[in-house]
């Protein structure tokens, strides 16, 4: 199988400490080759601690992992980490190592000439954003936040990782530095397709971000597993209804694609009504309708029309269909 393109499955995998403590206990998870997997829980649901164990920075007491069909307990944990990128909260850089030299670093453990790593450094730069030139010779503490959380990606890809592991990834920048950040990741999965897990407690990131999230308890238990529109319109239970939030119907408009609902153009209203593209959500849809007061807009695709969403339909809306990975 493609180094981008590996599944992570996890079967009955618990972690209890010395003391007695049950972090985790018999969490089952599949994610498919491909997929941005979210965790998501309160403090103590051990999110964390899942995603330690797939690279085995904790031991698990039982279970299994495997990464593309491969048992991570039965590899050298040395080796293993070298093929998952791991990206945490506070990034993690290496102060006195030029932005370059931080990028390279796994790729320099595993053995690349000088020429190539300086070369694929370069190349994850740019397409994290930041200009190899201007970039690649200063020092993280010459960085932004938002860029050396960029760094912190690039150095996660840099020796072409199995898998992506994030753990808070973009917590600790100012709201609309996460929200930036959080789209160029989704344009570069785009383009990487990664294997991601990815450990956040913002239901919005969740649902924003993930192909298909998982909550959980206290102790590691799965409440649900579904993709952001499932959740949100079938919540499996009162806990994670409560967790989701009251306002979820809102946020399900922000996943749910106009094509999934949209009808055939009225032919006497096409023009002059106001047009949104066919990749736009509900939520989009619904703003114009209510900046235009009118009670539909066309959907167009290259600027031609291919249908039309009325607002009856956005408050009807299906559950979102799950996009295959």
């Amino acid at each position: 199988m493609d180094a981008t393109a590996a599944s992570i499955n996890l079967v009955d995998v618990g972690k209890v400490y010395p003391d007695g403590t049950v972090a985790v206990d018999g969490f089952s998870l599949e994610v498919r080759a491909g997929e941005l997997a979210v965790l998501i829980g309160a403090s103590g649901s051990g999110k964390s601690t899942i995603l330690r164990m797939i690279n085995r920075l904790i031991e698990p007491t039982r279970g299994t992992i495997t990464i593309d069909g491969r048992n991570v307990l039965e590899q050298d944990p040395v080796r293993l980490r070298r093929q998952i990128g791991y990206v945490i909260q506070n990034v993690g850089l290496f102060p006195h190592q030029t932005v370059r030299a931080n990028v390279g670093t796994v790729a320099r453990l595993l053995g690349w000439d000088r020429r190539r790593i300086s070369e694929r450094a370069d190349e994850l730069l740019e397409m994290v954003g930041l200009d190899p030139a201007r970039y690649a010779r200063r020092y993280p503490h010459e960085l932004s936040g938002g860029q050396r959380q960029r760094v912190g990606v690039a150095r996660a890809l840099a020796a072409d990782p199995l898998v992506l592991l994030m753990d808070e990834p973009f917590s600790a920048v100012d709201p609309i530095v996460r929200a930036r950040l959080q789209e160029e990741f989704l344009r570069l999965q785009a383009t990487v397709r990664k294997t991601i897990v990815l450990v956040t407690h913002d239901i919005d990131e969740a649902i924003r971000m993930g192909d298909r999230i998982a909550v959980l308890a206290d102790g590691g238990r799965l409440l649900q597993y579904a993709t952001p529109g499932e959740l949100l319109s079938r919540p499996a239970s009162t806990q994670v209804r409560d967790f989701v939030g009251a306002d979820r119907g809102i946020r399900r408009l922000a996943v749910t694609p106009v094509r999934d609902v949209m009808t055939a153009p009225d032919s006497a209203a096409v023009d002059g009504r106001p047009t949104v593209d066919v990749s736009a959500t509900l939520h989009d849809a619904l703003a114009v309708m209510l900046t235009e007061d009118t009670p539909a807009v066309l959907v167009t695709e290259d600027g031609n029309p291919v249908g039309q969403v009325t607002r009856a339909a956005v408050f009807e809306a299906p559950v979102p269909k799950t996009t295959p990975v």
